[in-house]
């Protein structure tokens, strides 16, 4: 059986003793069950992962010898995913998913057409990171997405890097498909797709990104809800094509 997976604060992870969060450690003695002397693995959301043994777990705390540590290297290209401001349970949703498609970057965008209007930006930002962390624990992956701020799409598109692969991904694009853009695209290091809301995009918003030099470009048979089309984009540039330290695998 592989150890219990646990959660560390960024940057903690080194040898040596290491208390565990006061939510880890009651997690691993009131539901798992957990006893000193077992081995358990624990990662901080940052690349970083280590295995170690549980030294004391009480109602005051527990604590962990990590005995070895190693830094995961990060996927390429890097995948920063733009979705047009979606539904409290759909961003909700999304968080956990692309962490587990190992998605670098969400900044959501505040569409024409988005039917929320945060009256908190923070907290959603502080919800959404946490739901990313706790998505780790059963995922495995080494790192969480951050997660920006709300902002206007153009402040969006003067983001977006001269030399990233730049994909609008547009509902109303009949001629242009997302399998050819990436196949015909060498490996980029980065990768920035704006995904629309509910409502879709705008033409205006989609001749604003085309105009920034935002590939337009679709997905064939069905329109895809807002949720499943930020999955599906992700799903693909993720593990369509992998590349490792910048060689396609």
């Amino acid at each position: 059986m592989s150890p219990r997976r646990f959660l560390a604060p960024a940057g903690s992870l080194v040898p040596g003793e290491l208390p565990l969060p006061a939510e880890e450690a009651a997690h691993a003695r009131k539901v798992l069950r957990l006893s000193p002397g077992e081995e358990v693995e624990l990662i901080d959301g940052a690349g970083a992962r280590a295995l170690g043994v549980l030294t004391h777990l009480n109602k005051q705390g527990g604590a962990v010898r990590v005995e070895s540590v190693d830094q995961a290297p990060a996927p390429l290209p890097e995948l920063v995913l733009c979705p047009g401001l979606l539904k409290g349970p759909a961003m909700d949703l999304i968080a956990v998913k692309l962490t587990e498609l190992a998605c670098d970057q969400v900044r959501p965008v505040l569409s024409q057409r988005a039917v929320p209007r945060l009256k908190d930006p923070g907290a959603k930002q502080e919800r959404w990171s946490r739901l990313a962390r706790q998505a780790l624990k059963q995922c495995g992956a080494a790192r969480a997405p951050s997660f920006a701020a709300p902002a206007p799409l153009d402040d969006l598109l003067a983001a977006a890097p001269d030399d990233a692969l730049k994909l609008l991904l547009y509902e109303q694009e009949q001629g242009v498909s997302l399998a050819r853009v990436l196949a015909q695209a060498a490996a980029p290091r980065q990768v920035w797709v704006l995904v629309g809301p509910e409502g879709g995009w705008a033409p205006q918003e989609a001749e604003a990104a085309q105009a920034a030099g935002f590939v337009s470009c679709g997905l064939p048979h069905t329109i895809l809800r807002a949720e499943t089309a930020c999955l599906a984009v992700a799903s693909v540039i993720r593990f369509g094509r992998e590349y490792e330290h910048g060689a396609t695998l």
